[in-house]
C-alpha cells in the first residue's frame, strides 16, 4: 500500500505583503528640560538634529533656541570643568582649580575664534544655513565633546592612580580628547550632510581650523599636567615653542623616560647674555 503524504510546515515568519510600505520614521521633538535635551544630544545625534530643525521652524523658535543655547553652554562649562579637575588632580592643590577653569576656556575661546570662519565656509559652499544655524551646530558639537570628556574622565583618573608618569598621563589626556573629538565630529558632519553635498568639505575645513586653534589655545594656557620637578604650579607659563613640537617631545619621552634626565645641550651665549659696558649701555 503506497500513499503520498504531504507535510506542511507552519510558517514561522509570515510572508510580507508586497505592497506593504515601511513604517515612517518616528518624529523626535526637543524634550523639555536641559538634562533631557543633553541626553538626546549624547544618545541620538540624528534625533537631536531633527528635533532642532522642528524647534527652529516652530512659532516660539527664539525662546526655544535661547534656552537650548544656555543648556549647551552650561554643558561645555560644567563638563569640560569636571574633566579639567580630573586632569589637575595629577598635581593636586590649586592645579585642580586652574584646570577646571582653563579647559572650558579653551573650548569657548576656540569656538568664538572659529565661528566666523565656519560661517564663511558655509556661505562659500552655498549651504542653506544661516549664521545662527552654523553657530548652533558648532556649539552643540562642543557640548557633545565636553559630555564625552566627562564620560572618559575615569580613564584619566585611573592612569593617574597607576602612577604611570607625567608623559604617559599627557598622552592619555590627548587620546581621550581625540575620542571625544570623534564623537563631536559625528554630530557636526551629520548636521552638515543634511544641508547638501558640500557639507562634508565644509566640515573638514572647519575641523582643521578648530583643531589648530584649539591646540594653540591649549598650548598658551598650559600647564595642565604639571611636571613633577616644578616647585609651584603657575596658572600659565611663558610662551615658547608650539603644541605639535611639544607633543612630539612628549611621545619620545613616553617611549624612553631617560630623555628627561639627559643633560641639556650647551648653548653659545647670545647678545643678551653678554654684559654690556660703556656709555652706550646706560
Amino acid at each position: 500500500m503506497s500513499a503520498d503524504v504531504a507535510f506542511e510546515l507552519p510558517a514561522v515568519f509570515p510572508p510580507r505583503a508586497a505592497d506593504a510600505a515601511p513604517p515612517p520614521p518616528a518624529v523626535v521633538t526637543l524634550p523639555p528640560g536641559a538634562v533631557a535635551r543633553l541626553e538626546l544630544l549624547l544618545r541620538d545625534p540624528d534625533g537631536f538634529l531633527g528635533a532642532l530643525d522642528l524647534a527652529a521652524a516652530s512659532p516660539g523658535a527664539d525662546a526655544t533656541i535661547a534656552s537650548l543655547t544656555r543648556a549647551l553652554v552650561g554643558a561645555v562649562v560644567v563638563g569640560a570643568g569636571l574633566f579639567g579637575s580630573i586632569v589637575g588632580a595629577h598635581r593636586g592643590g590649586l592645579q585642580v582649580l586652574y584646570c577646571s577653569v582653563k579647559v572650558p576656556l579653551i573650548l569657548l575661546v576656540t569656538l568664538v575664534v572659529c565661528a566666523a570662519p565656519f560661517v564663511a565656509f558655509a556661505r562659500a559652499a552655498r549651504l542653506p544655513l544661516g549664521a545662527r544655524d552654523v553657530v548652533a551646530l558648532a556649539l552643540a558639537s562642543c557640548a557633545r565633546f565636553a559630555l564625552v570628556l566627562v564620560g572618559l574622565a575615569p580613564f584619566v583618573w585611573l592612569m593617574e592612580g597607576w602612577s604611570l608618569g607625567y608623559h604617559r598621563v599627557i598622552l592619555a589626556v590627548v587620546g581621550v580628547c581625540l575620542v571625544a573629538g570623534v564623537g563631536a565630529g559625528r554630530l557636526l558632519f551629520a548636521g552638515l550632510a543634511r544641508s547638501g553635498p558640500g557639507g562634508t568639505r565644509v566640515g573638514l575645513a572647519f575641523v582643521a581650523v578648530f583643531a589648530l586653534v584649539g591646540a594653540q589655545t591649549s598650548w598658551i594656557l598650559r600647564p595642565f599636567v604639571v611636571r613633577p620637578r616644578t616647585a609651584q604650579a603657575p596658572f600659565v607659563r611663558s610662551l615658547e615653542g608650539d603644541f605639535l613640537g611639544a607633543l612630539g617631545t612628549t611621545a619620545r619621552s613616553a617611549m624612553d623616560p631617560r630623555i628627561d634626565h639627559l643633560p641639556a645641550a650647551p648653548r653659545s651665549p647670545s647678545a643678551l647674555d653678554r654684559r654690556c659696558a660703556g656709555p652706550a649701555c646706560d
